[in-house]
């Protein structure tokens, strides 16, 4: 199998920026001059918080990379399938449409969080004499929001492009789905796969990918989605055995 882009490393890299500017955040502080036991330690929690999730997002795309590195390597596939042009814009438009509405809700919620906990410490920092280093803060945390919203907005889009530019490709192996330029995965506790079926009802044959993933905004409840993988012409026989083979791995 041919050794592909890997799409996965965006994530990784965004990751890593996260975790650059919570670093930043953890060590500005003292470097201004700020008082610690009023502003300077809240300003270095929130730089931990915002660490923590640049070490998090870093870490699930790096598996992520590693995941399809193996994949694109032949490593446990169980089909290979290519599509038309047609297919794939079909796929693309439909995905880029649950994508926004996804990420516009994840959006607000942390925009929300974001602005409160920044006027709370503007607030606290001017009654503590620290109005001088006000700024400063409102400006890390206004990058901060900037680079979130271009994530969750952009990366539909840049998910999209990538679609449409792919080489129109279904890899499926037996713990992982890549379709299309995006990588499905199921690897409890962050996503489970609950099903595969194949669908044949008088229109093109498909196999059903049923999984169901961490919600965003919760770390305990999951959202269920299904991912459809349609069947060349040919490959009904092929589809068979990848439906047969993740039931009897459920078993």
């Amino acid at each position: 199998m041919k050794m592909g882009r890997n799409p996965e490393v965006k994530g990784l890299i965004a990751g890593l920026v996260i975790l650059a500017v919570g670093a930043l955040m953890i060590v500005l502080p003292p470097l201004l001059d700020m008082d610690m036991m009023q502003v300077g330690f809240a300003f270095q929690f929130g730089g931990i918080f915002v660490a923590i999730m640049g070490i998090i997002t870093a870490a699930i795309f790096g598996y992520r990379v590693n995941r399809l590195k193996s994949m694109f390597r032949g490593s446990r596939v169980l089909a290979h399938w290519c599509y038309d042009s047609v297919q794939v814009r079909d796929r693309a438009d439909k995905d880029l449409q649950g994508a926004k509405e996804k990420n516009r809700i994840l959006l607000a919620i942390v925009a929300f969080f974001v602005v409160a906990c920044t006027l709370l410490m503007v607030v606290i920092g001017f009654f503590e004499g620290e109005g001088d280093n006000m700024p400063v803060f409102v400006g890390l945390m206004a990058a901060v929001l900037v680079i979130i919203a271009a994530f969750a907005m952009g990366m539909p889009y840049v998910q999209w492009r990538r679609a449409l530019s792919s080489s129109g490709e279904a890899i499926i192996a037996d713990n992982g789905l890549y379709i299309n330029g995006a990588l499905h995965t199921w690897n409890a506790p962050l996503a489970i796969l609950d099903d595969v079926a194949l669908v044949e009802d008088g229109t093109q044959a498909r196999l059903v990918f049923s999984l169901r993933s961490l919600a965003r905004t919760s770390a305990t409840a999951y959202e269920a989605y299904s991912v459809q993988v349609p069947v060349p012409p040919g490959e009904t026989a092929t589809a068979r055995r990848v439906e047969q083979h993740f039931q009897t791995s459920a078993q």
